[in-house]
């Protein structure tokens, strides 16, 4: 099978390799928690306590039903009727009623009559940025609120129980713990899938066996196992190889030194495919008469190594067997950890 037919969804997906990886980044997701989480809580912070300051001011009516309300609750007005009332245009009336000098919209914007407790009991709220403002209009609600209610057949009689003398500012209503929490939660969904996405479009090598997966061709490890000189005359043979790469020839000789030291026996010469389009690479790539050994990097992108690998197959000339340079170990170890194969073994140094 030529390397140019070869597909990314013939090979697995990994889930083990995907959560090391994601934990090996999980400091992103931590950082942008604490990033959201301190930006949400100064906007939070920001807003409230630049927003318009607000006094507010309180009464208390007590409202006497008919005697009928005590054996039909039904009678009762609840809450939500009374808050909606309070912001009809009868109610407001009579408001303006007994203080003509108010502007009705200034009225319904700072008034609202409802229930806290007791159905019988019916509070009065007015907030408005002005204080004296607030306390006028509460003036004007008690008797225009009372004069309103009277008028309702459900209701006999009102009195004041507790009337609103002046206006108290009202503090910034600050939710330090929730806007902390909020920011963390959307600092680390983002960065979860961030994370994510840049992993799973990620096409670099990180493990030797994904070259099997992938091109199909037998993995000699990494290059930084210790026994890697001795695994290489069993796949490349004994009567040394030639080193082939897309990566500059400065790091395919650094490469070769390596494998030597370790005791294989690469060739001084190496087919440097980086430019596949080179002048006279074709004639080399035809004179190579030992095995072909080809070399991975953890650290780049295999587009280029699959033009490489492409323009090799096109001379007959497919590697024997790959290695895998610049590995990120600590992952590669923690990866074969607790696993039966050839390259658990390796990586492990047994």
């Amino acid at each position: 099978m030529k390397f140019w037919e070869m597909r990314y969804g013939d090979e697995p997906a990994d889930s083990r390799l995907f959560i090391l990886r994601f934990m090996s980044r999980i400091h992103i997701v931590i950082l942008s928690a604490l990033l959201c989480a301190a930006a949400v809580c100064a906007c939070h912070l920001f807003i409230r306590l630049s927003s318009e300051k607000m006094y507010m001011t309180e009464s208390d009516l007590y409202l006497e039903y008919i005697p009928a309300a005590d054996s039909n609750e039904l009678i009762y007005f609840n809450k939500y009727t009374w808050e909606q009332m309070s912001h009809d245009s009868a109610v407001i009336d009579e408001i303006i009623a007994a203080d003509p000098s108010l502007d009705p919209e200034t009225v319904k914007a700072s008034f609202l009559a409802t229930l806290n407790s007791d159905v019988k009991v019916l509070t009065l709220q007015v907030k408005n940025p002005d204080p004296d403002i607030a306390v006028r209009i509460m003036n004007a609600a008690i008797p225009g609120i009372s004069a309103f209610a009277e008028s309702l057949p459900e209701i006999v009689s009102v009195r004041v129980i507790g009337a609103g003398t002046d206006a108290a500012p009202i503090p910034p209503d600050i939710r330090l713990l929730r806007s902390i929490v909020l920011g963390a939660l959307i600092g680390i969904l983002f960065s979860v899938l961030i994370v994510s996405y840049s992993i799973i479009s990620d096409d670099r090598i990180y493990l030797p066996e994904t070259i099997e997966k992938r091109y199909l061709i037998p993995a000699a490890g990494t290059l930084s196992y210790a026994n890697i000189g001795e695994v290489l005359p069993d796949l490349a043979g004994d009567d040394g190889f030639i080193l082939a790469s897309a990566l500059s020839a400065s790091k395919i000789k650094a490469v070769a030194d390596e494998l030597k030291k370790k005791g294989a026996k690469p060739e001084d010469r190496f087919l440097i495919l980086e430019d596949t389009e080179k002048e006279g690479l074709p004639e080399e790539i035809k004179k190579a008469d030992k095995p072909i050994v080809y070399v991975f990097s953890s650290d780049k992108s295999t587009r280029s190594d699959e033009r490489a690998l492409s323009l090799l197959s096109r001379y007959d000339k497919e590697p024997m067997c790959a290695v895998l340079t610049d590995s990120h170990d600590t992952l590669v170890r923690n990866y074969y950890l607790g696993k039966h194969s050839r390259f658990a073994k390796m990586a492990s140094g047994r």
